[in-house]
């Protein structure tokens, strides 16, 4: 892992992943570059910098999240309107203008043009002057195909109908969903014999690509109109069952979120961009997340945009809120017994912490203790409560001007203030002080998805009880000994029906850009949750962005 971070840390330094415009490679001429084997491996690593960008760093990330029931970007006060981007996400009142839209686009498509180009590259090398063999460079080239329908599956989930470009500089008119899901599908299936099992942490191999083929084949009926649910349960099992590598449930709820801080690998991560401190940091989800003054209570140096938060539990008065399609209230779907519920806080020096929400009053880091808060000094806000403690709310509204002001407006995207929302702490940002901040991986792909994957194909055949023993398998680790009988699908069957489903998805992977696909393939994402009425037409797929029809006169708009 050590090699791949500091050759990704000189990669970023020489290419920014942030611009739309980015042209890798266009001025590099390849006979110049490939002169050694640490060279080889910094171009076949490059595409992977952009990968995780790609995934957990911005547009696809919001569209994926903010679209479905479980996130909100509010405006809060004078800050956060941002053009009402926001308010367009939530409401499903996006247009091919858009600007996140657009990024849903465009970052797929560098990343596939990232690939196309070294996979062009390295087909002509030969690889024994590199002190390489034909085994490595097989390796090399089926990665790169498995990272590249990666990207595609991004394009397929958004878009549908889009080009399929395999070489450089090809412009092509969009080829039909099903004709992708064939591409992808081949790919992943043409690469795995080339693959090694369990590879180092951040690159493809067999269990990951594998792992895309159940994602591919679960939301096959809703991507193509076929279902392929037979084909996502044998290769789920076969993953269960090992045959592309050992994997296993982490016994820990926090494990596959702390992969990578102080050297700790989760048995259940099958695929996880890895990160480090000043080389390649997770930064996004803090930034978004986080107030301002949230480096106070977490120890370290960083500013934040005060932006992101779960969509409220409670309305104005404090009542729970009640959708008829059962979606929304993510904070409240967790039980008031599962680990994960509970406020974040460290318990000790080193990696020792609990809960994966911040939530009530905030306060200072406990210097003194080296872990821990300090009750005795809250932190304190800077805008609606300048100079008064800052406490997050499972509310969204102005209480601050109760009983006038824009308090009358009630509980929407525009009327949030800084306190407002329970923050995300899933992914956990541990004390600077103790050289931890910023090292954890993100976890792109786990064994729990296999399983809920294999759990869901059997409960749409009717196999309620297997389905419960796949899930109690994951969410055992979740509650205590003593309280988790009541908890168990399969001590109790009843539970486990389509809505609780859908909330048991919500609850495992919130966050983890896994939401707004997984309400479309449910049937779910037109309906209410939280400041949001019922769509009045069909919003599952987004428009071909105005931009991309501009630059390839071969492209018609999509229909949406």
């Amino acid at each position: 892992m050590k090699q791949i971070l500091i050759i990704l840390s000189l990669l970023i330094i020489s290419s920014s992943c942030t611009k739309l415009d980015e042209k890798p490679f266009s001025t590099l001429v390849s006979s110049n570059y490939y002169q050694d084997k640490k060279s080889l491996i910094a171009a076949v690593l490059r595409p992977y910098e952009h990968g995780q960008w790609c995934g957990w760093d911005g547009d696809r990330w919001l569209i994926s999240e903010l679209t479905a029931d479980q996130f909100v970007w509010t405006q809060k006060g004078k800050h956060g309107y941002d053009g009402g981007d926001w308010m367009r996400l939530h409401y499903h009142e996006w247009t091919p203008d858009d600007n996140h839209i657009y990024g849903g686009w465009a970052g797929p498509y560098e990343g596939i043009a990232q690939c196309n180009i070294i996979m062009n590259d390295i087909s002509k090398l030969d690889y024994s002057k590199f002190g390489l063999t034909d085994a490595d460079k097989k390796w090399h080239i089926a990665e790169l195909r498995v990272l590249r329908a990666w990207f595609y599956m991004f394009l397929l989930d958004y878009f549908r109908k889009v080009p399929i470009i395999t070489q450089p500089g090809e412009l092509k008119p969009a080829s039909t969903a099903q004709e992708v899901f064939n591409f992808i599908e081949n790919e992943l299936k043409t690469a795995l014999p080339d693959l090694p099992q369990n590879a180092s942490v951040g690159r493809w191999d067999q269990g990951g690509a594998a792992a895309l083929l159940v994602r591919l084949y679960l939301n096959a009926e809703a991507w193509t109109g076929t279902p392929k649910y037979n084909e996502c349960a044998q290769v789920a099992q076969d993953i269960i069952n090992g045959k592309y590598g050992s994997y296993q449930i982490d016994p820990d709820y926090r494990g596959p979120f702390r992969s990578g801080i102080n050297g700790y690998r989760s048995p259940e991560n099958i695929f996880e961009f890895p990160h480090a401190k000043n080389i390649y940091e997770f930064g996004f989800m803090y930034y978004s997340m986080m107030h301002y003054q949230a480096r106070y209570s977490l120890d370290n140096n960083y500013g934040a945009w005060n932006g992101i938060h779960l969509q409220p539990s409670k309305d104005l008065d404090g009542n729970l809120y009640q959708f008829s399609s059962h979606l929304g209230t993510p904070y409240e779907k967790f039980a008031n017994d599962d680990y994960r519920k509970q406020p974040f806080h460290t318990t000790g020096k080193g990696v020792q912490y609990e809960g994966f929400f911040l939530i009530g009053p905030q306060y200072y880091f406990n210097y003194a203790k080296g872990y821990g808060f300090d009750s005795t000094k809250p932190v304190l806000g800077t805008e609606e409560y300048n100079g008064r403690p800052l406490v997050y709310v499972d509310q969204v509204g102005r209480f601050s001007e109760k009983p006038g002001g824009r308090w009358t407006e009630g509980s929407h995207v525009a009327t949030g203030e800084e306190n407002s929302g329970v923050r995300l702490l899933k992914f956990p940002w541990l004390p600077m002080s103790e050289d931890l901040f910023m090292y954890n991986s993100a976890p792109e792909i786990r064994l729990a998805e296999i399983y809920y994957a294999l759990a869901e194909c059997k409960y749409r055949s009717g196999d309620k009880l297997g389905a419960a023993a796949l899930l109690d398998a994951v969410r055992k680790r979740d509650f205590p000994d003593s309280t988790w009988p009541q908890h168990s699908y399969v001590l109790h069957p009843e539970m486990l029906t389509d809505d609780e489903f859908v909330d048991e998805l919500g609850r495992e992977f919130i966050g983890e850009r896994h939401r707004r696909t997984d309400l479309v393939r449910w049937g779910r994402f037109g309906d209410e949750w939280w400041d949001k009425t019922p769509d009045t037409k069909d919003k599952t797929v987004f428009p071909i962005p105005t931009r991309a029809l501009n630059t390839n006169p071969l492209l018609k708009p999509n229909g949406y």
